[in-house]
């Protein structure tokens, strides 16, 4: 690993040396993105809305690393297209941590981070152990005036750069889309109550990234016949499948659209419990490693005392949960606490920041 990092730096170091007569084109912006080879989410969003407007050269740097030799060869030459493109940016939008732009940033090029996520439940960033750590960001995205030191931390910024304008997917979220493309898809969820399960990795990308998960064949042995378990696991791990007629692999689906058609969400540490606050369902956590994660990871909120719903630790428990589903009368104050704005007008307040950066 270390001899590795050795060679990249040296080769993009080299490479970074004999472009120095790359300049900025004071009208380019540029999305980049390890996580997906299209626009998706908040991304989708930003660039429907400047496309609209048409002011500015737009253009992509979109890939999904895949974990093979032939998958780390193509990323190595994607960074090295990487550098010249941020060179030649006056903007770059960043929807994950960015090797090229913590460690080679042009001093004229910006960056405004787009965390893929409304908030962050669990440690990250610059708050935890990582290969390498993370600046150059001029502006960051938050949901909330609360995420503002907690992304100033995780991201090495001052908190005056993180901006509470809320974050475009919520936009998404809002609208009640896809429903009946789904069930179309899925006609034997149907007439079934659908739970949603939606749980974090553990791990990280230091030490490798690993799932844990409840017997989701046991617990539906022992719920109803009408309930189905819907499980979409972190798109860093590979896929796993479940071999139960109730279980229902839908890690390809729209996150949002799952919320939808959902009755309720299983999750654990995972943002994805900020969102699904927005929808008034019922939430169940599944944790049976709460002591052991909030030492080796850390939580940046009081998790036991705030999450709105039934904390489980133990598969009986949660089958008695899902058995008994209910709201939570602290749902209403946990959503505004983590995400302020819900009034559709999030990708409209990332624009004007846009703008402010490119005219600055």
């Amino acid at each position: 690993m270390i001899l590795e990092k050795f060679i990249l730096n040296l080769v993009l170091g080299f490479l970074n040396g004999i472009t120095f007569f790359v300049k900025v084109r004071s009208n380019r912006i540029t999305f980049i993105s390890m996580t997906n080879n299209h626009l998706t989410s908040d991304f989708q969003k930003i660039d429907q809305a400047l496309q609209k407007e048409g002011i500015y050269d737009i253009h992509y740097n979109l890939m999904k690393i895949h974990k093979s030799v032939k998958g780390y060869f193509l990323y190595f030459i994607n960074l090295c297209s990487q550098l010249v493109q941020i060179k030649q940016s006056a903007l770059v939008i960043l929807n994950d941590n960015n090797y090229i732009v913590s460690k080679f940033k042009p001093k004229k090029t910006k960056v405004l981070q787009v965390w893929h996520a409304t908030g962050a439940i669990k440690k990250f960033g610059n708050q935890i152990q990582r290969s390498y750590a993370i600046s150059g960001y001029d502006a960051i995205l938050c949901s909330a005036p609360y995420w503002k030191p907690v992304y100033a931390q995780a991201f090495g910024v001052a908190e005056d750069k993180v901006k509470v304008t809320g974050m475009p997917r919520i936009d998404i979220l809002l609208k009640d889309t896809h429903k009946e493309e789904f069930f179309k898809k899925h006609p034997e969820c149907r007439h079934k109550k659908c739970i949603l399960y939606a749980p974090t990795f553990r791990g990280n990308m230091v030490h490798g990234l690993k799932q844990t998960s409840f017997d989701i064949k046991a617990v539906l042995d022992k719920l109803g016949e009408e309930v189905c378990i819907l499980y979409k696991f972190h798109p860093l791990l590979p896929d796993i499948q479940i071999e139960h007629q109730r279980a229902i692999d839908v890690h390809d689906e729209d996150l949002y659209t799952l919320m939808h058609v959902s009755d309720a969400l299983v999750s654990d540490y995972s943002s994805v419990i900020l969102d699904y606050s927005l929808l008034r369902k019922p939430m169940v956590a599944y944790i049976d490693d709460l002591e052991e994660y909030s030492s080796s990871v850390g939580l940046n909120i009081d998790y036991t005392k705030e999450f709105p719903g039934l904390i489980c630790y133990d598969q009986k428990t949660l089958v008695q949960a899902l058995s008994n589903l209910k709201m939570d009368e602290r749902l209403d104050e946990f959503q505004k606490k983590y995400i302020v704005h819900n009034d559709g007008e999030n990708t409209s307040r990332v624009i004007r920041v846009i703008h402010e950066m490119m005219n600055s």
